[in-house]
């Protein structure tokens, strides 16, 4: 497969990302000020405007869950996989240090995210945030593997923090595994690891380098698959859960990145 360039057009998308980057968070504060009705949806409209511009064409399949709340577990490739699932009517959970890097933070605290440190020390009180926002209904999108991979293959995901769907209130948490997969390059089966890479970010890429990497490729299509939902209370532990949704996820994964 060809590795096809636009520079004009990487031009253009640096341009628009930068006006897109700065306009939208100014217009959702004066949104948020002047109380307009459904504001709140303006980061949704945030992530699909990123896939826009960006050439990130996504289409969906299975049925995704309208309950509320739910958890939705996907699988993680890249910080893209977050305007591609920003259709997701949820709060992304994402470890603290994300808040300080350039960009990414930025655009995390805009889009709905949650920050939690990792620590032992500091898990019950991490947990405890999310439970308390699932007991007044809002819904939460994790990546359980706790880091990205190349985007052929799923890791374990880490059960630790499914403990969140245990709510004191016995109010049921719906959980729906979601697999992730970018499997098109200008309309073509991505085929090798190379062109993969232009979206996988992984290991120690570095991320400046990455995403203006990207400015220049051709379209690229995305895939999200949404599997029937599931409840922690229908397992006898959390890591029962875990390597259920887990498995799902890297099947649909195996068939997507194979697909003909």
């Amino acid at each position: 497969m060809p590795d096809q360039k636009n520079y004009l057009v990487g031009l253009i998308r640096i341009t628009l990302m930068v006006l897109w980057i700065v306009t939208m968070p100014l217009v959702y504060m004066l949104c948020r000020l002047m109380r307009i009705p459904r504001h709140a949806q303006l980061p949704h409209v945030f992530h699909a405007g990123v896939c826009r511009i960006l050439g990130i064409r996504v289409t969906t399949s299975g049925q995704m869950s309208s309950a509320r709340p739910t958890l939705y577990l996907s699988n993680h490739v890249s910080y893209i996989d977050v305007f591609v699932l920003g259709q997701l009517p949820a709060y992304f959970i994402a470890k603290s240090e994300v808040a300080s890097w350039p960009v990414l933070g930025a655009l995390s605290k805009f889009q709905n995210t949650l920050f939690i440190e990792r620590k032992a020390g500091r898990a019950k009180q991490q947990l405890q945030i999310l439970k308390d926002h699932l007991e007044q209904g809002n819904s939460l999108t994790l990546f359980p593997e706790g880091t990205s991979t190349n985007g052929t293959h799923v890791e374990s995901f880490k059960s630790s923090l499914l403990e969140a769907a245990n709510l004191p209130s016995g109010k049921r948490v719906t959980i729906q595994p979601v697999t992730v997969a970018y499997t098109h390059y200008n309309g073509e089966l991505i085929d090798n690891q190379r062109t993969r890479d232009h979206y996988a970010w992984y290991a120690t890429m570095p991320f400046l380098s990455h995403f203006l990497g990207l400015m220049p490729r051709k379209k690229v299509g995305a895939k999200i698959h949404f599997h029937p939902v599931c409840y922690i209370d229908e397992f006898s532990t959390r890591k029962e859960c875990a390597k259920h949704c887990q498995k799902l996820v890297a099947e649909k994964l195996d068939d997507f990145v194979r697909l003909k």
